[in-house]
């Protein structure tokens, strides 16, 4: 007959265990979300929407317990790879494969796991070589993944691009697919507030230019200088009349702040045709930016007729 005593004990022993293992589960968890937080608040600190984009792989491999991350950009044709951060594997390895990425975009298709992110926003552990697996094939053949987990990076309610982060030697539970989804939310936050800050700092430079003109204008005028002509070079009306109708179109929606990937998607053409405009643009008009050709192209007057 068992002691009860001894029956007692066991039990006791039992659910001290099971304190215990609750109390771990709670500090790995606590202990991963403040180190998130901690990555976000690094990312927030760099201002710039490319040094931020360029330090984000990063950030989320060192403060987490993922051995590998890829960001990648949601494109045209696509998912773009944009970086790789590897803390597995010899020096140099993480930028051959990031090479190799770049080499093609990856499909965001039926069945793919990938696609079905980039439309529920949400994130995902993908079992790579499970039957009927959905893992992107490229990415699991280029990184030779078990298990993965991805999530979408989400700004003004569109999925801009994707998180994808692994770990060696384990498979990935639900506390990953939380700090992978809380750091792709942190990440879009401070993107978004750095791509505002700088279409401000663009906005405010412009406003600045076009007050030096006017005061300028105003200052020939009051000391007899004449009437107003628009200048004759590359940098008025001269220059405006040289665009093309299409490089036109391009000006007035870079005049509004949208990037080339905005300007490509309005006009239902590749981002790669609108930098040649672009390129154009500025050489036309003699402008050293874009916000530059924006200034030049307000201070020109009336578009002519076309």
């Amino acid at each position: 007959m068992v002691d009860a005593a001894a029956a007692q004990r066991a039990l006791l022993e039992l659910l001290g265990l099971e304190r215990e293992l609750v109390e771990a589960d709670y500090v790995r968890r606590s202990d991963a979300l403040e180190r998130v937080a901690d990555a976000v608040r690094r990312l927030g600190e760099i201002g710039s929407p490319r040094g931020i984009l360029l330090r984000a792989a990063e950030e989320l491999g060192t403060s987490s317990e993922f051995d590998r991350v890829l960001i990648g950009e949601v494109c045209e044709d696509g998912l773009c790879a944009r970086g790789l951060w590897s803390g597995v594997g010899a020096p140099g390895a993480g930028a051959a494969v990031l090479e190799e990425l770049r080499g093609a975009p990856i499909p965001l298709e039926y069945p793919s796991i990938e696609d079905e992110v980039v439309r529920r926003q949400r994130a995902e552990i993908v079992p790579a070589q499970a039957t009927r697996s959905r893992a992107a094939p490229r990415l699991s053949a280029a990184l030779g993944w078990t298990h993965y987990a991805v999530a979408a990076i989400v700004v003004q309610g569109r999925t801009v691009g994707l998180l994808h982060a692994d770990a060696a030697g384990r498979q990935l539970d639900a506390l990953d697919a939380e700090v992978i989804a809380r750091y792709a939310e942190g990440l879009a936050g401070v993107f978004e507030r750095a791509v505002l800050r700088e279409m401000l700092r663009l906005h405010h430079h412009e406003l600045r230019s076009g007050v030096a003109w006017m005061s300028a204008r105003l200052g020939a005028l009051s000391s007899g200088g004449g009437e107003w002509t628009a200048p004759v070079d590359g940098t008025g009306r001269a220059g405006v009349e040289a665009l093309t109708a299409r490089e036109l179109e391009v000006l007035r929606l870079l005049a509004r702040g949208q990037t080339n990937l905005e300007i490509a998607r309005a006009l239902v053409v590749r981002e790669g045709t609108i930098k040649y405009h672009v390129k154009n643009i500025l050489r036309k008009l003699g402008a050293r930016s874009r916000a530059d050709a924006v200034s030049r192209y307000a201070r020109s007057g009336p578009e002519p007729a076309r």
